[in-house]
């Protein structure tokens, strides 16, 4: 038995359980987005009324309004607005055609807490945290506009989002688009979890809040693809867990045997 050996050996049973280890936790992750995903759907949406009394996470929808006059405004337009999602993206090349290809490679959201209501019932909330993933921004989105056609108002806003280049000169080969929720616009909560407010009433004005493994995600309008999407990517994850979680198997065995031999040996 030599010390090296040892050495060896311990390695390469250190490098198969960290490999073992990350595959399951990822595993683990994606597990968890599958079964939320099926819980969700399985329940669907619950109405605002009975948003406080759910346990775990929730899905419902209704119309978006403001709360206690919070408002923000938007990082191009200037629009009045709950939450704005603001995208950049830069010209990389042109394809055979002639036509530029473009790349995103900047995304900042912003939101305050608002109300969720159906003209009965109303639920605040609160979008700490939050993913806007609006599957229908049509009529409150502006469309690709390059950076030297953006007003010096709209350029003195945008700079506040941190996207790449916004405070750069008019550059031509960078374009920005801004996505927006607006008060009136229907709005579909999924994730979070209930925490009732210093000011409920009855059942009646719950925020929800970030809770569990911090999802929380928001969309506007058509047919959502949250729970869809969340599942496919669960399942990737599952994927990718299971196929690290192979050779980091292999590694430990490998490594457990090489230690066990050389010191019986």
């Amino acid at each position: 038995m030599s010390s090296t050996d040892l050495l060896v050996m311990g390695g390469v049973t250190l490098f198969g359980l960290l490999l073992l280890g990350g595959g399951l936790s990822i595993a683990a992750v994606g597990a968890s987005r599958v079964r939320t995903a099926r819980t969700l759907r399985a329940a669907g949406p619950v109405s605002l009324r009975a948003v406080p009394e759910t346990s775990g996470f929730v899905e419902f929808g209704g119309t978006a309004q403001e709360h206690d006059g919070q408002t923000l405004e938007a990082p191009i337009t200037g629009t009045t607005c709950l939450a704005y999602t603001v995208q950049s993206r830069a010209r990389d090349g042109s394809d055979e055609e002639g036509e530029p290809i473009w790349t995103v490679d900047g995304r900042q959201s912003a939101g305050v807490p608002f109300a969720v209501e159906d003209g009965v019932d109303r639920v605040v909330v609160d979008p700490a945290n939050a993913v806007f993933s609006g599957t229908d921004w049509v009529r409150s989105e502006t469309t690709w506009t390059d950076h030297s056609a953006l007003s010096p108002d709209e350029r003195d806003r945008l700079q506040t989002t941190e996207l790449p280049k916004a405070v750069a000169p008019t550059d031509e080969s960078r374009q920005y688009r801004e996505q927006r929720l607006e008060a009136g616009h229907d709005v579909h909560v999924f994730g979070g979890t209930v925490r009732e407010s210093s000011d409920h009433d009855g059942g009646r004005h719950t925020p929800v809040t970030v809770a569990g493994d911090d999802w929380l995600e928001i969309t506007t309008g058509g047919e959502p693809t949250v729970l869809a999407d969340r599942q496919r990517s669960g399942v990737l994850y599952l994927i990718f867990g299971g196929l690290l979680s192979i050779p980091g198997s292999g590694f430990t065995l490998a490594g457990v045997v090489g230690l066990l031999s050389t010191t019986v040996l």
